[in-house]
């Protein structure tokens, strides 16, 4: 039997690498540069158990719990990101429009500018409320 098939059976059953223990790996990465330029201890061990917990996960049999961990990572990772990725678009939406909020249900709705007042329904609870745009 050669190394791969050994690795494969090895592996079988076990949760392997997902975006969150990849996240884990980069960030263990970057704090072993870090402390070999800074030279804390304290930050030795924190690498250290940032690269435990890692491997951890990826060798976990316990499948649910891994696959519950991942999820609630990638949650945050995409609350954290689309914060930043929307910031570049609002700039350029206050050129052209308004941003008005409903005054009823606080439902965000965007209105050209230039219009001069007008009145605005909004889409989510049929409120009419006047505006200038």
């Amino acid at each position: 039997m050669n190394w791969r098939e050994r690795l494969n059976r090895f592996m079988a059953g076990r949760y392997g690498q997902d975006e969150f223990s990849a996240f884990l790996m980069i960030v263990t990465l970057i704090l072993l540069v870090l402390e070999s330029i800074i030279r804390v201890p304290f930050l030795s061990m924190v690498t250290l158990l940032l690269l435990a917990y890692s491997w951890f996960r990826i060798l976990s049999r316990n499948i649910p719990a891994r696959y519950a961990e991942n999820q609630k990572f990638l949650e945050l990772r995409g609350r954290v990101t689309g914060f930043f990725r929307n910031r570049g678009n609002r700039a350029e939406d206050l050129k052209n429009f308004h941003i008005y909020r409903c005054p009823k249900c606080g439902q965000k709705i965007r209105i050209p500018r230039g219009k001069g007042m007008i009145v605005i329904t909004c889409p989510k609870c049929r409120t009419e409320f006047r505006k200038r745009s």
